[in-house]
């Protein structure tokens, strides 16, 4: 029998006893753990002279981790497959983690069921937690202290929960939004927030309210509600009730927008010649809309990637490298505004 048929029987035991260290330094040196680089060499010149195929799921056995990372989404699952922005991010923090041998587990935390949500996330088997678009509710904050695993938010925590993180510049988005409006001739503007219980639109409605403030302007009205188009629609038909001569508006996010735009084509509203109309995200609906978009830009692959870099780096050294990250976002001009 030849070695070629043998070389499948090859183990990490056989590599580490070929390099003459331990079974468990062979197996870091072999996944990008920590281990010197005469060591690496060593373990890799032996993997190469027995012909090592590794196995990812021994090796995780090997270490005693499971690399399974919990995605955990705290929406309704029926909003959750419906947001662009949340299945985009989740998709992207899914190939940045399995770059990394690490095991994505979708974890929803449905309104009104904590006690399940909890049970879910414990029996994951988790090593970490990515926590997605997560409101201020103390129930689901409390049930991932208890879970006791390091965890990365995608966007700045709710209030009172530390803990490191992922962002944009929100608010210099709110205030790139603003200045366009103002700098179009827009005089009386609108403004359509999304929900209340979190800190990304607050961040987003400060940077808008300064960019106003800076020609003595402030919004007609203010709107709040979800993240969705319903939002938008309904807002904007009540802002063209009181407010019948506004001629910007700013939504947080493309979904609001199109919801806005569908109501100022319904009121026969011209865009952007009555009214200009400014939203956030840049996912790939904002270029199909009447007219497109015009909207901030969120670079979700750079974000799920430093998330991941952030995990990743915690669970391999037990250390944080860093805590926190916000990168840029940029407004991209379309016929909206």
């Amino acid at each position: 029998m030849t070695w070629e048929a043998n070389k499948a029987s090859v183990t990490i035991r056989d590599v580490a006893k070929r390099a003459g260290v331990a079974v468990s330094t062979a197996s870091r040196a072999l996944s990008g753990g920590s281990a010197s680089e005469f060591t690496r060499e060593k373990v890799r010149r032996a993997a190469e002279e027995l012909q090592f195929v590794p196995n990812p799921s021994a090796r995780r056995l090997i270490g005693g981790r499971s690399n399974v990372v919990a995605l955990v989404v705290d929406e309704p699952t029926d909003f959750l497959f419906r947001d662009d922005f949340i299945v985009g991010i989740l998709g992207q923090l899914s190939v940045s983690l399995a770059s990394r041998n690490l095991l994505p587990f979708l974890v929803l935390a449905s309104p009104g069921d904590v006690g399940g949500f909890e049970e879910l996330l414990n029996k994951s088997g988790a090593e970490g937690v990515v926590a997605v678009s997560f409101h201020e509710d103390e129930r689901f904050l409390k049930a991932l202290r208890s879970l006791g695993k390091p965890i990365v938010f995608i966007g700045a925590p709710p209030n009172g929960f530390k803990c490191p993180f992922v962002d944009v510049d929100n608010y210099d988005g709110g205030y790139q939004a603003g200045r366009r409006l103002v700098g179009r001739g827009c005089r009386r503007m609108a403004l359509i927030e999304g929900p209340k219980d979190m800190p990304t639109p607050k961040e987003r409605t400060a940077g808008f309210l300064a960019a106003l403030a800076e020609d003595g302007l402030e919004p007609v009205m203010v709107c709040s509600g979800s993240y969705e188009r319903e939002n938008g629609l309904r807002s904007m038909e009540r802002v063209l009730e009181v407010c019948p001569d506004v001629d910007g508006v700013f939504a947080h996010s493309d979904k609001i927008a199109a919801g806005v735009l569908a109501a100022l084509n319904k009121a026969g509203r011209r865009v952007p010649d009555d009214v200009a109309v400014i939203g956030f995200d840049d996912l790939q609906a904002a270029s199909l809309l009447n007219p497109p978009l015009t909207t901030l830009s969120q670079p979700l692959n750079t974000v799920a990637e430093a998330a991941t870099e952030m995990l990743s780096y915690r669970l391999e050294h037990d250390a944080w490298k860093v805590t926190s990250q916000r990168f840029p976002v940029h407004l991209t001009i379309r016929e909206s505004a």
